[in-house]
């Protein structure tokens, strides 16, 4: 029996921890800042919401089967398929009922109901009915009957399962699964199947290999719709669908219907048309959609499966017999008699007991109530049937509002029960109707919890007296005192608070306000003092960098105005001049180099309170991996994890690729400090010694205990891997997270026994000898936690573990040296730590001593002392360099009686005080003795954290579609085993494939729609007998944050039916070619066939010609049948624009397979000069590699080469797709990347870089075939309209539509059609996602041919025009970080940053070749040309620049495109948007569809533009942030972050009420 999972105490726990966490962000010096930040933190409602609880009851149940055979419904031969897994007298689902009648009037059907519900039977018992009728009629011959298509081959996998409990006592129903996974050979076949299923027989009726089911192919064939596209294709799988057992083909089942919407649809839609020509052209098929989110309006869904079958289906309302939407009927028993209520205490003992059902019939029985079922005892409850009776009719309601109700209509006898009490006592309702089962073993009320919480965006205050007021989300002015508000950040040393943002020129001065978008530079002002420091020590050791330098500038708080002497020019509004004092840094876009304040130097040392994606998400999945119970199967529970599973959704591929290894490695270096802290109690005892070395040993064995260890790892390897871990914590670069920088490990120096004394340096101080030697040790500690340490003989300083400073470090007496990474104990140039603490100890003790004299006394004190703390040695480069022995550390565990301070300024510890003064660079506080809380009343997130983690691996794995088909598989089965505790995946898992038991999912951002997040939270629960547990966490952009506003509208909002945008041009131009290869293929078999692109494309080794030369003689006069074939598949508009008739598609086709020739040819004749040269130069390894390059190259599987290369259908991926080549390197072998050319411009972009399997791919540059040169032109922009104009030659620099003289160097772009090749360097995936940088736009080339229009009315009388159509032609255009495009090699492809490279080099590394290249870099931008839909929106001329600003325009544009993102369902990244100027004059908006050829969105935007509009102003008003700024819940995402600081949401609503109306 599965523990439950606590799903009350969870939610609490996750909320708790991610606050907590966020207290943690920033260390703020400021007192009355970091107090108001705090609260904010603690108590501000944008942070977290829910949990929400839903009840999911039990569908109604119906006749049984034996009745419908009884009824003639079925034929009586059904019967001999009763069994345990199928019963007769069993009830069926209402739904399954009227599916199966419905179907046995031979009627077409969409069954859409809920995850869980069955809908599997809903076709196949249908389909078996009819098989049974045709066995008992004597005409069940071999031959498919049925087709069962599913989205994913793990889909057919489980109906694999199913089939074969179903079927085994039937052997005259045969099937079998044809996809990628099913071997060609029985015996291949058979063999693997006893190696997954050794304990299960191989059924006679289950065909398992290609072979067995060409010869005699099954009744049932399982298979994807990307497989069933090969089998269309390849002549080896023509029995299939032709031959002796053709022509019995009846039913289509298509599973998980809502996934084929837009261009999937319509790829889907056309393979359907093809199926049926094939198989039955002229004769109706039998078809069945099923799908938990095609949505309840009936008239919508039936007419979506329509388009996608192109067979009748109806929806007539009134008449049931004519509605071919089956819906699903739920329980909604409310008992006529109640009883009770039972006392809140009482249902949490009763569900927690061993016998709950026993416990309840007592405690009923104390109340008068004697029943037999436990069951309708519980129904009848008064205060569950009051609950069952809110939440069905109701809704999700937060626990706290169930509790409020439901106590308010049913009170308890206790009148002090609070509102705590209140809210547990509906979760032990809530556990205690999960574990109550009817006869069937349907609980009695089936819940599901729902939590989310949101990003931060930020960290604002107010510098007035009333003040500080900080808020957490996004103003200008502060809603309490209407002071200026800044954003404000920190050093993550010291503390120092610092404001970020933009100056403006407003209201007649020059404004200080939040930063609006990336393409503003920030300016960082520091609110400390005069002195500026630089840390002698973190400028040795960090990469060099730009000086740190401020200059003293006034600000007023009242106003924001800034200027650089007291005499600033206030607001016009300002209320009162109040002026502080702050330095303005000299920044970057990335940030400040280092602190004014302590020296420190890094890129991320000054830190926004930003929770960023992952290191929250990371925070919320660890809490939740933690509280899921270990599985109570024994055999389960011994594997990592203890049978623990957690499923991770992410819409976007490279967030689920980074976060997979990402929560690996945070999670273990969590885990490391608690195995160490654990170590540090079980082997230090008070008053014995204790040493680095022990600590070692005693975690070693904590490790062990915890199960960290494979069972054949050796005791050595063991201890090195925890010295490893000890070690990086006594050098740790994360100070502030680390276990001595929490307060929970001390760090003491033990004295050397020879030491001399050392009360020569303290007597002239003051000090006696014990604060002398607390000096030294002090001084010894900057050393060491800069990493200048000895190493166990078995810890190589130079490992990984130590990044991002690696050893060796060293330090010498004066002279510091980057390149070699020695410190200098006299500071080199400005200050360093040990130099500016004496100092200010001196200034304590008010000695006159000079500093510098006592820093050199100490080292030649330390330097001398034999034996001493200090282990010199001499290196050939630096000399005579030392490090602090690590022996001679002495680590204890911090406990009440342990001597620890901490300042009360800057919150650093330290392990001795001398006269109470902060080693922390210029910090004025005092160290105070310290005392660590009890575990549980622990506020620190880290303290907490390491302390109360229980000690259990985690294993994560990404799962998406980089992957390869087989190598996703076994991650699938890794997971469902156990040996994969934690999956990250993107929208691969969201349909019902078996993953096993879940418990709980974790989505880390909000889905695309309702539909999505059904089937993301459906995966958890549908077998335990618990409440699940859904957890969302909200990004940082527009759709997270508004959908956050209101999650009810997440978990059951409204359900759109998919659509299938028909005629698309470009998509069914590819089915035609498949149609084309599929004959020409056919022709040529049996007696050749070409299974690799090798073999098809490259000329045989006897010097025959490439078959593909072949095509074009087949197709030169184009065989009838062919022609007539695709007259019956295309659309008649499609078959006119391809030439169908003309026969020119059929030369598109050949020019096409010529250029994938060429293409091919030319890699293999570059690979193979390589390995020539390299077998030449007797670099043997080289050759070899070069050669398995080739025949990766050669032996790539034909059909999938040319899905890839664009010439056949390549289902799920956008029309024009490009691969990012990865296969020169052995990690990128299991690897599939491509991605839309509109996409790739800028995530495969030279120097961009992207995470799969684990590492990081670097693009190297573009791919370039010999011979062929990239598709470019001249583009410009004008300055003054923004109209838009391209050209091959220089473009007239007067605008042709403004006639402004144009400003600026000329562009110029590629399109990089070929593709893009990843650097050879392959990395570690890091802690750090790799950065996307947006920097472009999209632009209009051609507005829609044939458009329709739709009018508008206006609010003072004029007409909003959308005209609507497909064929218009965009350019999507990537210009690189500053706009400064890519330096891009014209004879290798080399790419390379233009930002980075104002004068191109004369010679790079070659992209292919270990060798230089002295090819022309010349500057590009990458483009990309293609046809879609789109919607050409003008106002009657109100949008031209006379007439509305800059701001406005845009304001308006993307609060449309929100708008209808929310309003339509439509995903965000699916729609885009932009100004657009025609060549006559006007301004109009143009929003159209991302997905090359169209997708059909732009013109239900236009159809329905008054609820887009509607619901653009419900957006712009409901947001949270600043009415004079924009944020990501409103306006803002990463794609137009180009555009931010024009972006105000005010402004756009004031637009949209005047334009349309309120």
């Amino acid at each position: 029996m599965t523990v439950p999972l606590d799903t009350l105490a969870t939610s609490e726990l996750i909320t708790t921890t991610y606050r907590r966490y966020l207290r943690s962000l920033l260390p703020v010096r400021d007192p009355a800042i970091a107090q108001a930040l705090d609260h904010q933190v603690s108590t501000s409602a944008l942070l977290s919401k829910g949990p929400f609880l839903e009840a999911t009851p039990p569908y109604l149940t119906g006749a049984t089967l034996r009745q419908l055979i009884d009824e003639e419904v079925l034929h009586p031969g059904f019967a001999r398929l009763f069994s345990e897994e199928l019963p007769g007298d069993r009830p069926l689902y209402l739904h399954q009922e009227h599916a199966i009648r419905k179907a046995a009037r031979g009627r077409n059907l969409v069954v859409a109901t809920g995850t869980g519900s069955g809908k599997t039977e809903s076709f196949l018992l249908p389909i078996l009915n009819e098989l049974s009728r045709q066995h008992d009629a004597g005409e069940l011959g071999p031959g498919v009957r049925a087709i069962l298509l599913y989205p994913m081959n793990a889909l057919a996998n489980d109906q694999l399962k199913r089939l074969r409990l179903l079927l085994k006592d039937t052997p005259h129903i045969t099937f079998g699964r044809y996809t990628g996974d099913t071997h060609e050979r029985p015996d291949r076949a058979r063999e693997e199947f006893r190696s997954l299923h050794p304990d299960q027989p191989l059924l006679e009726n289950e065909l398992i290999s290609r072979v067995e089911m060409r010869k005699t192919p099954p009744h049932l064939l399982l298979t994807n719709y990307a497989m069933l596209e090969y089998l269309l294709l390849r002549p080896a799988d023509l029995d299939l669908f032709e031959g002796e057992h053709a022509g019995h083909w009846r039913f289509i089942a298509l599973d998980e219907a809502h996934v084929y919407d837009g261009a999937k649809a319509a790829e889907v839609a056309m393979l359907l048309r093809r199926l049926r020509d094939r198989v039955a052209p002229g004769t109706a098929l039998q078809c069945i959609a099923t799908s938990a989110t095609v949505g309840d309006d009936g008239e919508k869904a039936t007419a979506f499966a329509q388009r996608l079958f192109t067979e009748p289906l109806e929806w007539m309302e009134g008449d049931p017999d004519r509605q071919d939407l089956i819906g699903a009927a739920r329980r909604k028993d409310a008992p006529e008699h109640t009883w009770g209520p039972l006392a809140a205490a009482e249902y949490a003992r009763i569900a927690d007991s061993g016998n709950p059902e026993e416990q309840l019939l007592v405690a009923a029985g104390r109340h008068g109530r004697q029943a037999r079922s436990a069951f309708s005892v519980l129904a009848q409850e008064r205060r569950m049937a009051a609950m069952r009776t809110l939440l069905e009719n109701d809704g999700p309601r937060t626990l706290q509002d169930v509790a409020q109700r439901l106590f308010y209509e049913v009170p308890d006898a206790d009148p002090a029960l609070d509102e705590t009490q209140q809210v547990r006592t509906v979760a032990a309702l809530v556990a205690l109707g999960s574990r109550i089962h009817d006869d069937e073993g349907t609980p009695l009320l089936s819940a599901r919890y729902h939590l989310f919480a949101r990003a931060s965006e930020g960290a604002f205050t107010c510098l007035s007296e009333s003040g500080p007021h900080v808020a957490l989300a996004r103003h200008e002015i502060c809603p309490d005192c209407s002071a200026a508000v800044f954003e404000f950040g920190s050093c993550q040393r010291c503390g120092d608070v610092y404001l970020v943002g933009t100056v403006r020129p407003e209201e007649g001065a020059s404004l200080f306000r939040p930063q609006n978008g990336l393409q503003e530079r920030p300016q960082w002002l520091n609110l400390g003092g005069e002195a500026e420091i630089v840390d002698d020590d973190d400028d040795t050791l960090e990469p060099p960098q730009q000086a740190v330098r401020s200059m003293e500038y006034h600000l007023c708080v009242s106003c924001g105005a800034l200027g650089k002497t007291p005499v600033v020019r206030c607001a016009a509004s300002c209320a009162g001049k109040r002026l502080r004092r702050v330095w303005a840094m000299r920044s970057g876009n990335a940030g400040v180099s280092g602190c004014r304040g302590c020296g420190a130097r890094s890129t991320n040392i000054i830190r926004r309170f930003e929770s960023g994606n992952d290191a929250a998400a990371a925070v919320i999945a660890t809490a939740l991996y933690q509280a899921l119970p270990e599985d109570a199967d024994t055999t389960v529970a011994d594997r990592p994890g203890g049978g623990r599973k957690l499923l991770m959704f992410s819409d976007s591929r490279q967030d689920a690729a980074f976060f997979a290894p990402y929560l690996e490695s945070t999670y273990q270096k969590v885990q490391h400090r608690s195995l160490i802290l654990a170590g540090l109690h079980a082997g230090h005892t008070p008053g014995n010694e204790f040493w680095t070395d022990d600590l070692i040993e005693h975690t070693t064995t904590a490790a062990a205990k915890a199960g960290l260890f494979r069972r054949r790892t050796s005791r050595q390897d063991r201890a090195k891997q925890a010295a490893r871990w000890v070690m990086r914590e006594l050098v740790a670069t994360d100070e502030r997270q680390s276990l001595e920088g929490r307060g929970l490990l001390r760090v003491g120096m033990d004295r050397p026994e020879e030491a001399p004394p050392a009360s020569g340096i303290g007597a002239e101080l003051g000090l006696d000898a014990m604060e002398t030697w607390d000096l030294l040790s002090e001084l010894v500690r900057t050393l060491r936690q800069q990493g200048a340490l000895t190493m166990p003989e078995n810890v190589d300083p130079r490992d990984e573990i130590f990044a991002p400073r690696l050893g060796p470090v060293y330090a010498r007496e004066s002279g510091a040296d980057r390149a070699r990474k020695v410190l200098s104990w006299m500071p080199t140039k400005g200050d360093n730590r040990r130099l500016n603490y004496i100092r200010r100890l001196l200034k304590t003790l008010g000695a006159s001593v000079e500093p510098t004299t006592v820093l050199q006394q100490c080292w030649r004190f330390l330097r001398d002392t034999r034996d001493g703390w200090l282990v010199g040695g001499r290196d050939h480069r630096s000399g005579l360099v030392y490090q602090v022995d690590f022996t001679y550390l002495v680590p204890e565990p911090v406990t009440a009686e342990t001597r620890l301070y901490r300042c009360d300024r800057c919150k650093r510890f330290a392990p001795v005080s001398v006269r109470g003064v902060c080693q922390t660079i210029n910090c004025e506080g005092a160290l105070v003795r310290y005392t660590a809380p009890a575990p549980e009343q622990d506020e620190d997130h880290y303290r907490r954290l390491y302390r109360g983690l229980s000690p259990v691996r985690l294993r994560a794995m990404e799962h998406t579609a980089q992957w390869s088909n087989q190598r996703a598989a076994e991650i699938q089965q890794e997971f469902i085993r156990g040996d994969v505790n934690a999956l990250s995946c993107s929208t691969t898992f969201e349909l019902g494939v078996d993953v096993g038991e879940l418990q709980s999912v974790l989505l880390r951002n909000m889905p695309p729609t309702t539909a999505n997040y059904v089937q993301r939270a459906g995966r958890a629960g549908r077998r335990a007998s618990s409440a699940a547990l859904a957890v969302t966490y909200a990004r940082r952009r527009a759709h997270d944050l508004f959908r956050y506003q209101d999650p009810r509208e997440m978990i059951a909002g409204a359900v759109r039916a998919p659509f299938v945008p028909l005629g698309n041009e470009r998509i069914d131009r590819r089915h035609a070619h498949s149609v084309a290869l599929a004959a020409f293929l056919r022709y040529h078999s049996p007696v050749e066939t070409w299974t690799t692109a090798g073999a098809f494309f490259l000329p045989g080794e006897d010097g025959s010609s490439a078959p593909v030369e072949r095509v074009a003689a087949y197709l030169d006069s184009v065989p009838d049948e062919l022609t007539e074939a695709l007259s019956r598949v295309l659309e008649p508009s499609v078959a006119e624009e391809i030439g169908l008739a003309s026969g020119q598609w059929a030369k598109d086709l050949c020019a096409l397979l010529e250029d994938v020739r060429r293409e091919i040819t030319e890699d293999v004749q570059d690979f193979e000069r390589q390995r020539v040269e390299a077998f030449e130069a007797r670099r043997d390894g080289l050759a070899a590699r070069f050669l398995r390059t080739v025949n990766t190259i050669k032996n790539r599987p034909l059909l999938n080469y040319l899905a890839t290369k664009n010439v056949l259908p390549k289902y799920g991926f956008p029309v024009d797709t490009v691969e990012l080549r990865t296969y020169f390197a052995q990690e990128g072998r299991d690897l599939e990347l491509a991605r839309d050319l509109t996409s790739a411009i800028y995530e495969y972009a030279p120097g961009s870089s992207v995470i799969a399997g684990g590492k990081r791919w670097t693009s190297g540059g573009v791919y370039r075939l010999p011979g062929r040169e990239l598709l470019s032109r001249y583009y410009a922009v004008c300055d003054s309209c923004g109209y838009y104009q391209e050209s091959s030659q220089k473009i007239d620099p007067v605008c042709a539509s403004c006639g402004a003289q144009r400003r600026g160097v000329q562009k110029h772009y590629c399109v990089p059609e070929f593709g893009f090749v990843a650097d050879s360097s392959v990395g570690e995936a890091g802690e750090t996602p790799p950065v996307r940088s947006w920097i472009g736009a999209t632009h209009v080339l051609r507005l829609a041919a044939d458009p329709s229009e739709f009018a508008w009315p206006m609010r003072d009388g004029g007409t909003i025009r959308c005209r609507s159509g497909s064929r218009g032609e965009l350019v999507a255009v990537s210009e690189g970080v500053g706009r400064a495009g890519y330096l891009i090699c014209d004879r290798c492809g080399r790419g390379l940053s233009g930002s980075a490279h104002r004068d191109p080099p004369k010679e790079h590394d070659h992209l292919f070749r270990n060798q230089t290249c002295t090819g022309r870099l010349a500057p590009y931008s990458l483009a990309h040309r293609y046809q879609t839909d789109l919607v050409e929106v003008s106002f009657d001329g109100r949008l031209e620049r006379g007439a509305m600003p800059e701001t406005a325009r845009s304001s308006l544009l993307y609060a449309l495109l929100e708008g209808a993102s929310s309003a339509l369902e439509i995903s965000r990244d699916d729609i885009g948007g932009s100004l657009y100027r025609r060549a006559e004059g006007e301004t109009t908006l143009v929003i159209f569809d991302t997905v090359p050829g169209g997708a059909g969105g732009s013109r239900r935007i236009a159809e329905s533009f008054d609820l887009v509009a509607a619901e653009a102003m419900r957006r712009m008003r409901d947001c949270d942030c600043g009415y004079e700024t924009s944020c990501y819940g409103c306006l803002r995402n990463y794609r137009n972050q180009t555009v931010h600081d024009r972006l105000q949401r005010g402004t756009a609503l004031e637009v949209l009420e005047a334009l349309i109306g309120g």
